[in-house]
């Protein structure tokens, strides 16, 4: 008779929500839009990919920082148009008040100063309105990690730091 038994392997024993490893539990998403008929649609985009969990849309700002605190989410997509603030102004509060939460604002146009001033807000990242499906599900993928928004700033920082010439003959150092 074999007396094996199998042996319990700590680290596969359930974890509390606060230290589980994000991969274990879908994302939670918050849509800020003005436009009802926008953040349905959001709210559709994200209800198809199962690692997303679309928690709910306000047409509100202020009613969007009461729902942050009531609700706990990962990522919040924040529209152009936010009812009570600008946009900018937002994404700063936010930030400032709950720094876990990755935002991504959604711009008309992505003009790049408009865009860098969103960084420079908190957000995580910064995608025009008319973008596709897919690229806003990796968006939401990739902020997680803040990649794509640091990714982009330095490279625009390290353009601009480069030298546009060089002299002939300069004395290399």
């Amino acid at each position: 008779m074999n007396s094996y038994k199998p042996v319990r392997d700590p680290r596969d024993e359930e974890l509390p929500t606060r230290i589980r490893p994000l991969r274990s539990r879908p994302l939670r998403v918050l849509i800020v839009e003005r436009k009802r008929l926008a953040a349905e649609a959001l709210m559709f985009t994200l209800d198809s990919d199962p690692n997303l969990d679309a928690i709910g849309y306000t047409l509100d700002g202020f009613e969007a920082v009461e729902l942050i605190a009531s609700y706990d989410p990962d990522t919040m997509l924040v529209g152009p148009d936010v009812v009570g603030l600008d946009q900018l102004e937002f994404c700063q509060t936010v930030h400032e008040l709950f720094p876990h939460v990755r935002l991504i604002a959604l711009r008309e146009q992505l003009v790049p100063h408009e865009v860098e001033a969103a960084y420079a807000a908190g957000a995580a990242d910064c995608l025009a309105t008319s973008c596709s499906s897919d690229e806003l599900l990796y968006a939401i993928a990739a902020a997680r990690t803040r990649q794509v928004a640091f990714e982009r700033a330095q490279r625009r920082h390290a353009a601009r730091r480069a030298p546009r010439y060089t002299r002939i003959g300069a004395a290399s150092a």
